[in-house]
């Protein structure tokens, strides 16, 4: 019951392992199956098994690489999450069996992309602003398992619905600097985000003093496969168009702090994509604009 490794083909039609038959004839000259008579010098190699078995046993490897995480033996799957679901992710809540503190969850990928985005989020360096993937799941399904940090409740567009004041521009930098923080590192791996909205960015510190806070990125990797023009630049448009929406939600400030920030994200959406900014240079040009505003206004609301 184990793998071939040089599949021969005897007289009597049968094949096996060069070394267990030849061990075998060596001390009785018929089949062990069919209990004819057999000589060793009519054993030829069956290529076909042995083509089989390679492949079989470089899949074996390739799987044993591909899957960091076992299920129910290094993680079990709880509760579903229902308000995450959507028509290609289902999402469980999670534990690690073994001693782990960290938080998880579990990311249940079907469709046609579930391969790719499985891929991009397993091979992406950690990042401060990006929610980790810590690795793939082997599993009875044939569905992609992932597990990852965890999703706080809230998104920013939620948080931007239920605060009852206006926020202040040093809180909204800080978030934003984040964002292109988290894009930044994407493009420097040659990643694509794709997907930039209010809903895709998570809260999991929220603070009046703006070095407390902390938001990240999810859903790296969920292209549009109709478009095909998608580089670091789409997504530098895509954040551009954050920009506007978050500050006509309402932003605390004045004239002259709209308009420095209005004349910085409006240079993400130039119509020619080699005139907008990179994201090295857009979390540059914030730091810039958060160290004006440094100490004087220490607090989340103005």
């Amino acid at each position: 019951m184990t793998l071939f490794r040089d599949p021969v083909v005897a007289s009597d039609g049968h094949t096996y392992e060069r070394a267990a038959i030849v061990r075998c004839l060596r001390t009785s000259k018929v089949s062990p199956i069919t209990r004819e008579d057999i000589s060793i010098n009519t054993l030829n190699p069956n290529r076909v098994i042995k083509k089989m078995a390679d492949e079989f046993r470089a899949e074996c490897q390739r799987k044993k690489a591909l899957y960091k995480y076992k299920l129910d033996v290094d993680v079990k799957k709880t509760e579903e999450i229902s308000y995450l679901k959507t028509n290609t992710k289902t999402f469980y809540q999670a534990e690690w069996i073994k001693n782990n503190d960290s938080k998880i969850m579990l990311v249940n990928l079907t469709g046609e992309n579930a391969e790719k985005i499985a891929k991009i989020n397993c091979q992406l360096e950690p990042h401060s602003n990006i929610v980790r993937t810590f690795g793939r799941v082997e599993h009875n399904d044939s569905t992609i398992l992932l597990v990852q940090e965890y999703l706080p409740r809230e998104t920013l567009s939620q948080l931007l619905k239920h605060t009852d004041q206006k926020l202040s521009i040093t809180i909204f930098d800080t978030i934003l600097y984040q964002i292109a923080s988290g894009l930044a590192h994407l493009a420097h791996h040659g990643i694509i985000h794709g997907n930039i909205t209010a809903d895709n960015v998570f809260i999991y510190q929220f603070d009046e003093i703006e070095e407390n806070i902390l938001v990240k990125l999810t859903n790296i990797g969920d292209l549009d496969k109709s478009k095909d023009d998608y580089s670091e630049k789409s997504d530098v448009y895509a954040f551009g168009i954050l920009t506007q929406e978050l500050y006509l939600l309402g932003v605390a400030t004045n004239d002259k702090d709209l308009i420095e920030r209005q004349t910085l994200f409006q240079r993400c959406l130039v119509t020619d994509p080699n005139e907008r900014p990179t994201f090295n240079e857009l979390t540059k040009s914030i730091i810039d604009l958060m160290s004006k505003r440094k100490f004087i206004y220490p607090t989340i609301h103005e």
